[in-house]
Parts: structure tokens; C-alpha cells; sequence
């Protein structure tokens, strides 16, 4: 990896000493401050790394647009959060279950701050019941929706799609969710009518969000769909993972495989533990697949250009999620969901 890229890495770490903090802040007097702008961008990580640069008092020349997009951040997290305000007094109302996954919710739980995060939208969870019943919510909220065309019915739409993609009138984004895996496999108890923990945000917000044991193994599951191409989801799952005690964090990854996880799992804590310093349950499990996610999501980070803009960029993407639940019947299913897809399209 290059050097830069190796220096956001350390400055996305969970924890840093004082010892690390001089150690970064030396590399960082000497850091092509651009490059660094560059890579933080391209992993959506400047919340993170302006944060450790704070706290050395280091700024690279050339890294001064890091915060501005921190305290951008920042300044967006205060309108998110008033928004997911809104909704959940909507849904709470109507009285249709409904979880926030990722986000704020994540910030707190993960970094003991919510607008640490770069967030793009909201996530909502919804029974797949209920998805009707959630999309005329969101439309008397002054939600339009974006992804399918508002002519698809949604209902339909959810049947053969984990998600739907809305706007509000303000230029909010707001994916409902009716599933969180790609694949129906993945995940299947992960589902909005699970007892919630809830979680503050700014504003003094309570938002109902997954619990613990299911929490890990989701962020798991989404950072291997993608095979992990940004350190924004390595650092949350890695943050999330410190903060878990030893006993607790052995349990989850000996129940995950059996939650719908598959390797995925196993597969981010030694991802996180060789690129962001957390330790490793002992007796963890590998076998070859698992440790060959690790690898098409370690050349996948290092790689500086973004996925979608490359020629064949996305087909490790694709291997990465053929990978990513062991036994025939899944790769199989996965790879016809895949020809699908391209079908309809």
C-alpha cells in the first residue's frame, strides 16, 4: 500500500495513544497533505482523519480541504438528525416498526460521536409487510420516490429488491429498506420487528436502531457486499469491534455464521485486526474463501480509483459476494440472482 494511504489507515484507527498520536503526527509533518485530501475523499473518511489531525496539531500543507468537509459534516449530522427525528415520529405514530441502521446511530455506538460520520442518507428498516403502509408514509412526509421510477409500484419493486431509494423535498436521501442483505440469505433475522436498542443523536433524538448481536455481523455483511473498497465501513465495523468486550465479541462471531453472516464475519475482523490494529477472537475460524475475501478487499482499499469508474472494476465485487456464504446452494442462487439482474437490465 502506499504510504499515504497507510497514514489514513492509522489515523482511522479506533484508539490512539499519545505515543501513536506523536508517531502519526511526525509522519504527518512530512505527508503530501494533497494526497491525503485525495484518498480521504475517495473513502469518505475526513470526519476520522481530521479528528487525529486535531488532535496532533499537524496539518499537512495541501489537507486544509479535510476540514472543511469535517466541520461540513458536522454541520449536515445537525440536519440529519432532525430529519430522522421527523421520520420517526411519523412511523411511531402510525405505529409500523422501524429500525435506523448505519448513520448517526452507528457514529454514537462505534465512536461515541455522531457527526464524526460522513452520511449520504438515511437508512430505514421496515417488515416487508409493511412496505405500502411505509411508502405513503414517506410520501405525506414529501418523499418522492427515486429508485424505481415513482410510476413502479413499491410494494412490487420490494419483492425482488432489498430496497427502495426516496427523496424529500429538501433534497434529503432515504433508502427503505425491507431487507439488509442482497442475497435473502443473508441476514434473515435482521429484521425490524427485533427489540431494538436505542440510541441518542443530536437534539436529544432517541432513534431505534439493531442490537448488538446482530449490529456486527450486519456491518459485516454490508462491507463484504462491497467488498470493503471504502475504509469508512472497515473503520465503523474495527470502532464497533474495540468497544465490544473479549467474551462478547467471541460469542457474536461464533453465532454470526449461523445468523446468515456466512464468512463475512470472520472475514472484517481480520481485515480490521492487519489494517486498523483490533484484536481477534481467539480460535477464529478461516478457511481459504474467507481469507480470499480478505485479500480481494485488501488490493480492493488499496486500489486508489473508485470501483464503478474502472473497466471491470466492479468484478471483484462480484467474486467478493459469491464468497461470502459457504456451500453450493448459496453460490448458486447468488450467482442466478446475478444473471437476473443483468437480464433485466
Amino acid at each position: 500500500m502506499e504510504p499515504m494511504l497507510i497514514l489514513l489507515l492509522d489515523c482511522c484507527r479506533p484508539h490512539h495513544s499519545d505515543a501513536d498520536l506523536a508517531l502519526i503526527g511526525d509522519r504527518l509533518a512530512r505527508a503530501d497533505g494533497a494526497r491525503l485530501t485525495l484518498l480521504a475523499r475517495r473513502h469518505r473518511v475526513e470526519g476520522l482523519v481530521w479528528r487525529t489531525i486535531s488532535r496532533t496539531g499537524i496539518v499537512p500543507l495541501g489537507a486544509q480541504p479535510i476540514g472543511e468537509t469535517a466541520r461540513r459534516i458536522v454541520a449536515d449530522g445537525f440536519a440529519m438528525a432532525l430529519e430522522s427525528g421527523r421520520v420517526h415520529g411519523a412511523f411511531s405514530r402510525a405505529s409500523l416498526p422501524h429500525l435506523f441502521v448505519k448513520g448517526q446511530t452507528l457514529g454514537t455506538l462505534a465512536w461515541g460521536d455522531p457527526l464524526l460520520k460522513h452520511q449520504l442518507d438515511l437508512d430505514l428498516l421496515v417488515p416487508p409487510n409493511a412496505i405500502g403502509k411505509a411508502a405513503r408514509l414517506l410520501e405525506a412526509l414529501g418523499y418522492v420516490q427515486q429508485v424505481p421510477d415513482p410510476s413502479v409500484d413499491t410494494t412490487d419493486w420490494h419483492r425482488s429488491h432489498k430496497e427502495s431509494q426516496w427523496r424529500s423535498d429538501d433534497g434529503i436521501l432515504l433508502d427503505l429498506h425491507s431487507r439488509l442483505g442482497d442475497h435473502p440469505a443473508l441476514l434473515p433475522s435482521a429484521v425490524a420487528t427485533v427489540k431494538p436498542q436505542v440510541v441518542e443523536v443530536p437534539g436529544g433524538i432517541a432513534l431505534p436502531t439493531l442490537p448488538d448481536r446482530l449490529l456486527l455481523p450486519y456491518l459485516a455483511v454490508h462491507g463484504a457486499s462491497s467488498a470493503w473498497f471504502r475504509v469508512k465501513w472497515l473503520a465503523d465495523f474495527a470502532a464497533l469491534v474495540a468497544r465490544t468486550p473479549p467474551d462478547a465479541l467471541a460469542a457474536i462471531a461464533g453465532q454470526a455464521p449461523r445468523l446468515g453472516a456466512g464468512r463475512t464475519f470472520a472475514a472484517g475482523l481480520i481485515l480490521a485486526n492487519r489494517l486498523l490494529g483490533t484484536r481477534l477472537p481467539e480460535d477464529l475460524e478461516a478457511d481459504r474463501a474467507t481469507l480470499r475475501l480478505v485479500a480481494i478487499a485488501t488490493d480492493m482499499i488499496g486500489n486508489s480509483g473508485e470501483p464503478t469508474k474502472r473497466r471491470f472494476g466492479t468484478l471483484p465485487i462480484h467474486r467478493a459476494q459469491l464468497l461470502m456464504v459457504p456451500g453450493s446452494h448459496y453460490f448458486l442462487s447468488e450467482l442466478m440472482r446475478k444473471v437476473g439482474q443483468l437480464l433485466i437490465r
